[in-house]
């Protein structure tokens, strides 16, 4: 049974802190809106610490609430200015969650990717655009990619645009998080990893042998892979283009170099 909490609830006024990073940081929990992003979590095996949703609300909201509830979150009945004050949307969907940071440390991926064979992992070094990033955690789970990692120069993995683009996908790949390079060094060398950039200029990747176990590394989406050591990046790989056009965005060009990765059979049991 959902309990009542005003819009200065404390309940409320703790969740809506999630706003800033600072504070998701410190609580290390963020906010999710709308029945599609809750169901993802809970799908997950994620239990929201707190779900605050619209009395008297659509049925699709019911069942998703009701399921939450069922897996142990606590729920809270709102009016429309306390959601209001909690989502992230011009539009609210009628739902929003609490949840728990679901990143792991980066000496964990090695544990994320099959012992041998085939596998792709993807390292977002030093994007700050929360749209693409949130794209391209979409691709990394459709072409394969055991796991995505954010450096500490990219944009943080639960901005809330970020969080909205990857469409439920961010709770379903393998989310890592590493402090500096040296760091995610030793990491992809355990994890038996070749380090494959995408850059312009670079040779088609259609022409390119590429390793069996590649972690694609892409840049910032003005600078490029400027963040990255020299001599880090053991492939370059590009997208062949016509020469009048404007240059692909990171989102696009990454999801390319994705699918190229998986398409060439990278990835086992696999066929694109």
């Amino acid at each position: 049974m959902a309990v009542a909490a005003g819009f200065h609830s404390p309940h409320v006024r703790a969740a809506r802190l999630l706003h800033t990073k600072k504070h998701r940081a410190e609580a290390r929990c963020f906010l999710i809106e709308g029945p599609a992003l809750i169901e993802a979590a809970l799908d997950s095996g994620v239990v929201p610490g707190a779900v605050f949703c619209i009395a008297n609300g659509r049925a699709e909201l019911a069942i998703c609430v009701e399921r939450a509830q069922h897996a142990g979150a606590p729920v809270y009945a709102v009016d429309e200015r306390t959601l209001a004050s909690l989502a992230q949307t011009r539009t609210p969907q009628g739902v929003v969650a609490q949840v728990a940071f679901i990143d792991r440390e980066v000496n964990a991926l090695p544990t994320l990717l099959p012992l041998d064979g085939p596998a792709i992992a993807l390292i977002l070094d030093d994007l700050d655009d929360p749209g693409n990033a949130g794209t391209l955690v979409r691709s990394a789970e459709a072409f394969g990619a055991s796991a995505v990692c954010f450096g500490a120069n990219s944009v943080e993995p639960y901005n809330d645009k970020l969080v909205r683009a990857s469409m439920g996908a961010l709770f379903r790949v393998p989310i890592v998080r590493y402090a500096d390079w040296s760091e995610l060094a030793g990491a992809l060398t355990n994890a038996g990893l070749t380090l494959v950039g995408a850059a312009a200029g670079a040779p088609d990747i259609r022409s390119v042998e590429l390793p069996k176990r590649s972690a694609l590394v892409l840049g910032n989406e003005r600078h490029g892979l400027h963040a990255v050591p020299a001599g880090a990046i053991a492939v370059r790989v590009g997208i062949p283009q016509r020469p009048a056009g404007e240059s692909l965005n990171v989102a696009v060009a990454g999801s390319i170099v994705l699918y190229e990765l998986a398409r060439c059979g990278l990835r086992l049991g696999t066929e694109l």
